[in-house]
């Protein structure tokens, strides 16, 4: 039992865990400060733990690695405890409990899941942040918020299904629950089910396209602080997945790239701000899937890293907006620089460093993708990650701050954001520009040490090839803003391709649901009838006016009686 508490003690997610669990029995006035300091205690447990395979424990047999923290594993542990910390600090004072605990409890299934050594422990985090997760959607408590909360959970836990189906097909395959590299296809290039199946368990949860729908549809539902939390963690523990299971696999690469792409149309009509940022998720998401399929593993998790801090801020920012005018919607703001000016900073700081403008992290980070395009000499690859950094310019590096905070003025005089919001967006400022100007300490984190060893951000090339994108992106917003060819900002619905599972998969599901129904009845009536018959039948032979319930004359029944007799002693004599 000693060595069993022992694995658990030393794990940083379970310390993240017990801290959620206690904010549910202390006083709510305290559940910030205890948020912060488990938060703090699960850092300093990650910063003692050299290198290595921790947590070891037999399972029916099978030998589990609870805790592996490698280079590739590290960098996303740290940046998930820096994204918790902001995420509290933002939050601050906040009282519901729910939200308190899914605030910690959801980070750390996030961060169990990235430092499992073995596949079991990975879905057992898998789906304890599915769980987890939704009281984030469900917080604000509406008949909306409910629905959008339940088809959450139920895309997160087809995710968790085929997760475990692909576990098991995998251990069928080769006998071993590793959480390592499996790869798309075997040694004679057929792909492999079981990996197929996980491939599109860890695609739900990155949103890979036409299975991204519940990104938009349940990340704006949740509450201020939930949208934050919700936007970090779930497609980057997916991201991880990805980087350490298939690795260079191919066709990563043409769906990360889609992914770049088709979420900009999107943005760019779209009125709610917040919904905006969601889809810049699948973007940002799509160039770190490419990397992966380019192998450049330095290039996904470093984008991660970066993504998470300054999308995180522009969530922030935009969070701070809504939470002084109660709305997200670009037609109802503007405006708003006259009176938060120092959110209008920070904002631009994001939008800068999504952009990837010199200076910032998002240029550091980013490069790292664009040359492992360039270096595969996939060119019309590289010429779609351009186009797709140039929309991240206008839908994200543009539009949220321009929407919020300049275009018509909607006549709203809100306070500058509360002290605790400016002090995590400010944190998340200083990061950007600080590891933007000077990247070495994020370097030194990245996994492959080698492939980074000669790589200059700041290079002429890089500048000159980035300025040069940045500023026709620039002027080609200015000059269809001039024209007016620029989408209009209307209140609108816009439609993806969840409308073919919420209104006719609905639809026939209901058919489904009344056929069904009209199925079961009319077989039940068939049986019913049948039994009914039977029992009349019977009713009429044993009723009490039925033939077997008449007197029978006594020479009869002593006849039967003889020949049952007779048949007896037959029986008895050739025994």
């Amino acid at each position: 039992m000693a060595a069993l508490i022992d694995v658990f003690v030393q794990n940083p997610a379970v310390i993240l865990t017990i801290g959620a669990l206690i904010t549910l029995v202390t006083p709510r006035h305290l559940a910030s400060l205890i948020l912060l300091i488990v938060t703090a205690l699960s850092a300093i447990k990650l910063y003692t733990l050299g290198l290595g395979e921790y947590g070891r424990i037999s399972l029916i047999g099978e030998e589990l690695t609870t805790l592996r923290l490698d280079p590739l594993s590290r960098i996303f542990a740290v940046v998930f405890h820096i994204a918790a910390a902001l995420n509290i600090i933002y939050g601050w004072g906040q009282r519901d409990r729910a939200q308190n605990f899914a605030t910690l409890a959801y980070p750390a299934a996030a961060l169990g899941g990235v430092l499992a050594g073995d596949l079991i422990t990975l879905f057992i985090w898998w789906e304890i942040a599915a769980i987890t997760s939704v009281f984030l959607v469900w917080a604000p408590g509406t008949r909306v918020t409910y629905l959008a909360g339940m088809r959450y959970l139920a895309i997160q836990v087809l995710s968790g299904v085929l997760l475990l189906g692909g576990i098991v097909l995998l251990y069928r395959e080769t006998g071993s629950i590793n959480f390592d590299f499996i790869g798309l296809r075997d040694a004679n290039g057929a792909i492999k089910f079981s990996a197929l199946v996980m491939l599109l368990a860890f695609g739900i949860k990155a949103a890979f396209p036409l299975l991204h729908n519940w990104v938009q549809d349940a990340y704006p539902k949740s509450t201020i602080t939930g949208a934050i939390i919700l936007s970090i963690f779930t497609t980057k523990l997916a991201v991880y997945s990805l980087a350490r299971a298939f690795p260079g696999t191919n066709e990563l690469i043409y769906i990360g790239a889609v992914m770049t792409i088709f979420p900009i149309f999107f943005a760019l009509i779209e009125n709610d701000l917040r919904k905006v940022l969601t889809y810049s998720i699948n973007n940002q998401v799509g160039f770190m899937v490419c990397a992966i399929g380019f192998g450049a593993i330095n290039g996904a998790a470093g984008y991660a890293f970066g993504n998470i801090i300054f999308e995180g801020l522009l969530f922030m920012a935009l969070g701070a907006a809504m939470f002084r005018t109660g709305t997200s919607k670009a037609t109802e703001l503007g405006g708003l620089y006259k009176t938060m000016p120092i959110t209008m900073g920070l904002c631009i700081i994001g939008a800068m460093s999504i952009s990837a403008f010199p200076g910032t992290l998002g240029f550091v980070t980013k490069g790292l993708i664009i040359d492992a395009a360039g270096g595969a000499h996939m060119l019309w690859i590289w010429l779609v990650l351009l186009f797709a950094s140039a929309g991240v310019l206008e839908h994200a590096g543009i539009k949220i701050p321009y929407f919020t905070f300049f275009a018509h003025d909607s006549g709203k005089r809100p306070a500058e954001a509360p002290p605790q919001m400016l002090i995590a967006m400010g944190i998340a400022g200083a990061l950007c520009l600080g590891f933007g100007v000077y990247p070495d300490p994020l370097y030194a984190l990245l996994p492959d040490q080698a492939a980074i060893a000669g790589y200059h951000p700041y290079s002429p090339y890089h500048v000159v090839e980035q300025l040069q994108l940045l500023l026709w992106a620039v002027l080609a917003f200015a000059v269809l803003v001039l024209i007016k060819w620029y989408p209009a900002e209307v209140p609108s619905t816009n439609l993806d391709t969840d409308w073919l599972y919420r209104i006719p998969g609905r639809a026939f599901a209901g058919w489904v649901v009344g056929a069904s129904g009209a199925t079961f009845n009319a077989l039940w009536a068939i049986f019913s009838g049948r039994v009914h018959a039977i029992m009349e039948r019977i009713y009429a032979v044993h009723g009490p006016e039925g033939q077997m319930a008449k007197s029978w004359p006594i020479g009869f029944m002593a006849l039967w009686t003889a020949i049952l007799l007779g048949f007896v002693l037959v029986i008895a004599f050739f025994a």
